[in-house]
């Protein structure tokens, strides 16, 4: 396993944002549960430093590209990086303006209706959307845009069955989760079958390859069946939160397999390569700046790991004589052509005397 590589193609703003999203979420659900009596405006700080560190990034970035001339443009293709930028600011923008919404609603207990602090974020998925066929355009990555366009109609029955505008179970309203979780199952499922694929064609595919392709299939099945789980538990509760049932699950335990999906999605941060080198201005990645300025650093992960299996005894016996036969062998040719050598030098000094005496001998 080469370090270097992971840590060079690491992409700091999933991690921050994977990161950001697990604290708020422990936070979150023992605020609601009442283990921590804190206000709401420190439970979503996490994700205000998410939303503050992209839009200072995401100006910066755009500053810098305006002012660096045409010749200063020569990092991939710059037009769509601004571009980028540009959405992802709009997108947190509008993400940022909904949290604000809901903090202040359940912090002052207001009486505003859910749809309105919902209104951001149904625009955030039109954005979104969007981003997703120019994405696709330009062969960018967006899983992210895709994750909110996909959940559009979620973002508008959930609101609305808060309200009680609608009388729906929470099952119902889950529905484009279900449609959603299903899509994801057969991606999870391709995944799969190509690591099976890959892992027993290894003449087709080099073995770096088939490592990362199952290491992969693995973290996406860690990804989908706890979020699954986590999606089911949260419509039983809220299905029975009318109800005077006892025995409810708390929803810190419910979040448990949602803490599980955020630290499998945070290993996808180290290997990716979609990264974006204007943020903040930079001009390249985060981590190649961390690791020049930082010597010790760069040493470290400059080691290679290399994994194998426990060879089985007859493997180790096989290995020993092989290595004692190729220690045995060296020094034999070695003596032999000492040897050779020997011989060769005795035979000239023999015809040398030979001649000399046959100089001495009378005619």
């Amino acid at each position: 396993m080469d370090t270097s590589q992971y840590i060079q193609s690491c992409n700091p703003a999933r991690f921050v944002i994977t990161c950001s999203l697990l604290i708020f979420s422990i936070l979150f659900a023992l605020r609601i549960d009442e283990y921590i009596k804190i206000s709401y405006w420190l439970v979503f700080l996490p994700l205000f430093i998410w939303k503050m560190l992209v839009v200072f990034g995401a100006c910066t970035g755009v500053f810098v590209w305006c002012k660096s001339g045409e010749r200063n443009r020569f990092i991939r293709t710059p037009d769509n990086d601004c571009r980028a930028l540009i959405i992802y600011f709009v997108i947190h923008i509008l993400i940022l303006t909904f949290e604000l919404l809901s903090c202040d609603k359940l912090e002052n207990h207001l009486d505003t209706r859910w749809i309105i602090c919902f209104i951001p974020l149904l625009l955030c998925t039109v954005v979104c959307f969007i981003s997703c066929l120019w994405s696709l355009k330009a062969q960018r990555n967006f899983l992210i845009q895709t994750f909110i366009a996909a959940n559009g109609l979620f973002f508008l029955f959930f609101p609305l069955r808060l309200d009680y505008f609608l009388t729906w179970r929470y099952v119902v309203v889950f529905i484009p989760v279900w449609i959603s979780l299903c899509i994801a199952l057969l991606f999870v499922i391709t995944k799969l079958i190509l690591a099976i694929v890959h892992r027993c064609s290894r003449r087709l595919v080099s073995t770096q390859r088939d490592a990362t392709t199952v290491a992969e299939a693995i973290i996406y099945t860690l990804i989908f069946v706890p979020f699954s789980i986590f999606s089911i538990l949260l419509v039983d509760r809220l299905d029975n939160e009318d109800t005077t049932q006892n025995g409810k699950t708390s929803y810190s335990v419910i979040s448990i397999p949602l803490y599980i999906t955020l630290i499998a999605w945070l290993t996808f941060s180290f290997g990716a390569t979609d990264s974006n080198p204007w943020w903040f201005g930079l001009r390249r990645d985060l981590c190649e700046i961390i690791l020049g300025q930082c010597p010790f650093v760069s040493l470290y992960f400059n080691n290679q790991y290399k994994f194998q299996t426990r060879p089985s005894t007859n493997d180790v016996v096989i290995d020993m004589t092989t290595s004692t036969i190729e220690k045995n062998i060296e020094p034999f040719n070695i003596q032999q052509f000492s040897l050779t050598t020997t011989e060769t030098n005795n035979e000239k000094n023999l015809i040398a005397q030979h001649q000399f005496m046959s100089l001495l001998e009378p005619d």
